[in-house]
C-alpha cells in the first residue's frame, strides 16, 4: 500500500472551510434578519404614530395644551382630552425608548419623524410642566421624549420658525 498521509490533512481543511463557511452564513444570516426586524419594528411604530387617536392627540397639544393654565384646565374638567394628549406623547416616548436602545434606526426615524417630533416638543413644553410637575425641576417621565426631544427641536431649519399650529405626523 501507498502512503496517503495527505487525505487526512485534506480532509481537515475541507471540515475547517465548511464551518467557517456554515459560521459566516449564520452571521450574514443574523444581520439581515436584524435588519429586516428593526425595520418592521420601525413599520409598526410609523403605523402606530399615525393612528386617528394618536393624531388626535398630538393635534391637541397644537390647539387646547398652549399653556400651563390651559393643560390644567384640561386635566381638572376635560380628563378625556388631557388623557388623549398623554396616550400621544407616551407613544413618542416608546418611539424614542426604541432609538436609544437601537431598536429601530435614529436616521431613519428621524427623517420621517424628526420635524413632527421637534414641533411636537416645543409645544409640548406647557402639558410636560402639568404632567411631570415641573420638567426643569427634575421631574421623571418620559425620559426618551425628554431626551430626542430637544434635539428633533434643534434640527429643525433654521431659517424656518416651528410652526405651532398643527401636526405633519
Amino acid at each position: 500500500m501507498k502512503d496517503v498521509g495527505w487525505v487526512p490533512q485534506i480532509g481537515s481543511w475541507v471540515s475547517v472551510l465548511i464551518s467557517m463557511t456554515a459560521l459566516t452564513l449564520t452571521g450574514l444570516t443574523y444581520r439581515d434578519r436584524r435588519k429586516q426586524d428593526r425595520r418592521d419594528l420601525f413599520l409598526r411604530v410609523h403605523e402606530r404614530l399615525v393612528e386617528p387617536d394618536l393624531q388626535r392627540g398630538r393635534r391637541l397639544i397644537f390647539t387646547r395644551a398652549q399653556t400651563v393654565e390651559a393643560v390644567i384646565d384640561l386635566r381638572e374638567h376635560e380628563p378625556e382630552i388631557y388623557d388623549q394628549i398623554n396616550r400621544a406623547v407616551a407613544m413618542l416616548d416608546i418611539a424614542g425608548m426604541y432609538i436609544t436602545k437601537n431598536y429601530i434606526d435614529k436616521d431613519d426615524f428621524m427623517a420621517e419623524w424628526g420635524p413632527a417630533y421637534g414641533r411636537i416638543w416645543l409645544a409640548a413644553q406647557p402639558f410636560l410642566e402639568v404632567r411631570l410637575g415641573g420638567i426643569r425641576s427634575g421631574g421623571s417621565g418620559w425620559p426618551h421624549f425628554r431626551l430626542l426631544g430637544p434635539e428633533a427641536a434643534n434640527a429643525l431649519e433654521p431659517e424656518r420658525s416651528p410652526d405651532l399650529s398643527g401636526d405633519d405626523g
